[in-house]
């Protein structure tokens, strides 16, 4: 799925075809996940909404209104699909438990100083990790909704991911870096130029963790070995 000003749209990824577009007229969608049980579609706005969809027929499942002021700007999903993690444009880190019929906030957590631009989950579901344009990112314990570990770099960070071991992070940004953290002592192990004229805004990982993908503001797509 893919999002931007207006719509949402969702693609077969063999074919290339689109196969549905969920029009939502003067918002910006900022984020879109599908939950790990393939049955809804959970989207970040910009009025400030989490809006979740069913993927086969566009049509709305739920909302959760007032979600963050200013708007949505990050999505994780557990593994076990009964919690979501969100981020907002003011900083602030929410966890939501999600059941069949309700969705109530267990958690706010207010450090970050800036938009949130990314969030991604533990494989056992304990821990988060977000990533600001404020220049910090944070993991969290999500059980307890306590700070873990702090990093701070001199760049608005745009994405973040744990290498599938959990030992290290790797983050990319606006300083055309990308660092590679140490998760237990918050130290940065190395930092590699991503980009020679622009930002990097889009960093995934492998499953196996042995190669990385970054794209940016130069328009290239580079893939990397870890």
């Amino acid at each position: 799925a893919t999002s931007s000003v207006n719509d949402i749209r969702v693609w077969n990824a063999k074919t290339r075809q689109e196969l549905l577009r969920i029009e939502v007229p003067g918002l910006e969608c900022f984020v879109t996940r599908f939950m790990n049980d393939g049955k809804s579609m959970l989207t970040g706005w910009s009025d400030g909404k989490i809006r979740a969809f069913l993927p086969q027929s566009g049509k709305l499942f739920y909302a959760i209104n007032d979600a963050h002021n200013h708007g949505v700007t990050a999505l994780a999903l557990t593994n076990s699909c009964d919690k979501i993690v969100s981020g907002g444009m003011e900083g602030e880190v929410r966890v939501w438990r999600i059941g069949r019929q309700t969705q109530i906030m267990e958690a706010s957590m207010k450090e970050h100083r800036g938009r949130v631009s990314d969030i991604k989950i533990s494989k056992n579901d304990t821990q988060a990790v977000s990533a600001s344009f404020d220049g910090s990112a944070i993991i969290w314990d999500i059980t307890n909704h306590t700070r873990i570990m702090c990093f701070f770099e001199s760049t608005m960070f745009k994405q973040v991911v744990f290498h599938p071991d959990e030992s290290q992070l790797l983050t990319c940004g606006s300083d055309r870096k990308v660092t590679y953290w140490d998760c237990f002592d918050g130290q940065a192990i190395r930092m590699l130029d991503g980009s020679d004229s622009g930002e990097l805004n889009a960093l995934a990982i492998s499953r196996e963790g042995e190669h990385f993908v970054t794209g940016g503001e130069d328009k290239l797509i580079k893939l990397w070995d870890y």
